[in-house]
């Protein structure tokens, strides 16, 4: 098997593609795993019809394989249109740059009502401690003595706030503070206060000024406040919305994916992209998987049971080798993978799931449950411990000449595997993290609130971490680590002593004759069918 730390993984490929599923590979690692490419399960069909006919025969084949039971997942898609081709090119290139025009224009709206927002907040924030302070001061009037001297007395000029004056006298402050509403005579503030006959007339004035705004500012805070609450509600409610909407362009613009965006020279050298001769050319590609569960004819003996687990014949899909994969997964899509619900709280410190998080058993559970009750179609079978995978891929070239001539060419790729369960569940794991990667790549555009709650939990985490190294790993933890390098080393022993793992280990007296020969009806099956939908003469239906 490939050593997952030093795998190199290209931009656009799956992590299963170059750890599995690469061409002419010998490493089969039976055993521990089963994953077969038969030579002669392979084909490439090469159908040219008129305009339509390949989009047909492409829509027949997705119409029909859930007919027989396979489950169905696109992996990847891309095209390329020339300028030329003016009818699919306004569908499509055109139509992709209206998308950014509104992006960009939703972003630079969503960006403004978050600059709103902020202001308002502020504004709120102000108010909000404005109207603390007059709960408050029905208490304890200090507190509003003193917001008047901070808030309004100290912009009344030089020489007239009691800022200034404490230059002359030093306690005015202090006695303002001190004062009582009901006191209007001089000579009472000045016995109480033990202050001047000049500081008790100013003393006086500002004490008569401060219940003049008493009166005056508090119910226009209230009014001001609930303006600004509801303003900034409605801001808030807006940038969400702002958000929302355009989550479908930005979908849609990024599945409009044109094959030069990975690779700007991939046209250099193909023959039949070529604007100079004016001919209008389009093409596109998509890639999907669809696997089925197999059990090979001795399966069904009576001592192979299902047992109380709930796994097939024993065989627990989440083992070592899904293992050892998950954090290149968990490295090229920027998701979390945990074993159990348990395990993702213990470590995320957190009951509420992040949106960017895969539970393994979880993912086992609903991918053993049946999508269509009446069909019984599931993504992972049961009763079945090996699956077989195709691989298709289906390369479809437009073409239209001046003179009006238009044709279609698709290139088909069917490539058929078998695989066991461990590789199924990897496959599954991998999906699910593309699409959780998909659903990130729209998010940061826009600046969803469940990134910035993602970026809060990374926080915490990274706080949480700092004070388990300031522990120290406990003693299971240690153990823990020491015992899965034993276990590793012991694998890479057992395998030249004993059967290295629950699957088949035998290449040639087994898995060929008794698993990939029963497969080949079903690969040769697909083919008379696809060469039917074809219209290829002497081909039958033969499902």
């Amino acid at each position: 098997m490939v050593d997952s730390k030093k795998l190199v993984v290209p931009p656009g490929d799956l992590v299963i593609d170059a750890a599995f599923l690469r061409p002419g590979r010998k490493d089969y690692h039976l055993g521990d795993y089963v994953i077969v490419r038969p030579t002669d399960q392979w084909m490439k069909l090469n159908p040219t019809t008129v305009m339509g006919g390949c989009s047909g025969l492409y829509y027949s084949l997705m119409f029909q394989f859930p007919k027989w039971y396979y489950w169905l997942h696109k992996v990847d898609e891309w095209m390329e249109v020339s300028p030329e081709y003016a009818e699919t090119y306004n569908l499509t290139i055109a139509q992709k740059q209206k998308l950014e025009t509104a992006i960009k224009g939703g972003l630079q709206s969503a960006a403004q009502a978050v600059a709103d927002y902020e202001l308002l907040r502020h504004d709120y924030r102000k108010y909000r401690e404005i109207l603390d302070y007059w709960k408050m001061g029905k208490k304890d009037d200090h507190v509003l003595r003193s917001l008047f001297v901070d808030r309004v007395d100290a912009f009344t000029g030089e020489g007239y706030s009691l800022v200034t004056m404490a230059r002359r006298w030093p306690t005015i402050i202090t006695d303002f503070i001190r004062m009582k509403e009901a006191w209007t005579d001089i000579e009472k503030i000045k016995d109480e206060l033990q202050v001047s006959q000049a500081e008790a007339t100013v003393l006086k004035t500002k004490n008569e000024l401060y219940k003049e705004w008493k009166n005056l500012f508090f119910p226009d805070v209230k009014e001001r406040f609930a303006r600004i609450k509801n303003l900034m509600q409605s801001r808030k409610k807006s940038v969400d919305e702002y958000r929302d909407w355009l989550k479908p362009y930005i979908a849609r613009y990024k599945l409009m994916k044109e094959k030069t965006e990975a690779k700007p020279s991939e046209y250099l050298g193909n023959v039949y992209m070529v604007p100079g001769f004016g001919q209008a050319s389009a093409r596109s590609g998509v890639r999907l998987f669809a696997w089925q569960g197999f059990v090979p004819g001795e399966m069904h003996k009576p001592e192979r049971i299902i047992t109380e687990k709930g796994h097939p014949y024993g065989i627990d899909p989440y083992d070592h080798v899904v293992k050892e994969w998950i954090p290149r997964i968990e490295e090229k899509y920027k998701v979390k993978i945990y074993e159990t619900e348990k395990e993702r709280r213990e470590k995320e410190k957190t009951d509420k799931p992040g949106p960017y998080t895969i539970v393994v058993r979880d993912e086992i559970k609903k991918a053993k449950a049946q999508d269509q009750p009446h069909r019984n179609i599931r993504q992972m079978d049961p009763h079945a411990v090996y699956y077989r995978l195709f691989d298709l891929r289906f390369d479809k070239a437009m073409i239209k000449t001046p003179k009006g001539w238009e044709k279609e060419d698709m290139n088909i790729l069917i490539d058929h595997f078998l695989v066991s369960q461990n590789v199924l569940l990897l496959i599954i794991l991998e999906l699910k993290a593309k699409d959780l990667a998909f659903d990130r790549y729209v998010n940061e555009i826009i600046g969803v609130k469940e990134v910035e709650e993602e970026i809060r939990r990374e926080v915490e985490r990274e706080f949480a971490g700092e004070e388990e190294k300031k522990k120290g790993k406990g003693f299971r933890e240690s153990m823990g680590s020491a015992g899965d390098r034993i276990a590793s080393g012991w694998r890479g022993v057992s395998k030249y002593v004993i059967r290295p793992g629950p699957y088949e280990s035998r290449l040639k007296e087994r898995v060929t004759k008794m698993y990939l020969i029963p497969m080949a009806a079903y690969f040769f099956g697909l083919v008379e069918y696809t060469k039917w939908k074809m219209g290829v003469p002497g081909a039958k239906k033969k499902y």
